[in-house]
C-alpha cells in the first residue's frame, strides 16, 4: 500500500484525470514528501498518474512519466513560491523538472532524459 506524510488519497481523486495515490510509485511519493518538508509550503497536485489510454487521447506519446506513476503536476502561480518549490524538488533529488505559468511538473522517470528543466 503507498503512503505519503502529506499527499491524501482525496487530493489524487481530484486531480484531472481523477487518479490514486495507489497509482503512483512509493519512491516517487516519497521523494515529492521530501521535497514538501524542504519547501515548507502546501503542494496542490493538478494531475498525478495518468493511463497511457487517456494520454494518448490528449494527443501525447503515451509513455510519459505520468504514466508510469512517476510525476506530478504541482499548482503554483507566485513566483516566490514558484522558487521555494523548484529549489526543494531539486533538492529532494528531482532530475527532471518542466515550468509552466500556472504549475511545476516534476518526475523521477529513470527511463527519460536526466538533468532537463524545459519551459512549457
Amino acid at each position: 500500500m503507498i503512503k505519503s506524510r502529506h499527499f491524501k488519497e482525496s487530493e489524487f481523486k481530484k486531480c484531472v484525470p481523477a487518479c490514486s495515490l495507489q497509482d503512483m510509485k512509493q519512491s516517487t511519493i516519497n521523494r515529492f514528501d521530501t521535497a514538501r518538508d524542504i519547501a515548507g509550503i502546501p503542494f496542490v497536485i493538478n494531475s498525478a498518474y495518468r493511463s497511457a489510454q487517456w494520454d494518448k487521447s490528449k494527443g501525447r506519446s503515451g509513455t510519459g512519466a505520468h504514466t508510469l506513476g512517476r510525476a506530478m503536476d504541482i499548482r503554483c502561480n507566485a513566483n516566490a513560491n514558484r522558487f521555494k518549490v523548484v529549489d526543494a524538488l531539486l533538492k529532494a533529488g528531482f532530475k527532471r523538472i518542466g515550468i509552466a505559468k500556472t504549475y511545476i511538473h516534476a518526475d523521477d522517470s529513470e527511463v527519460h532524459s536526466q538533468g532537463i528543466i524545459w519551459l512549457y
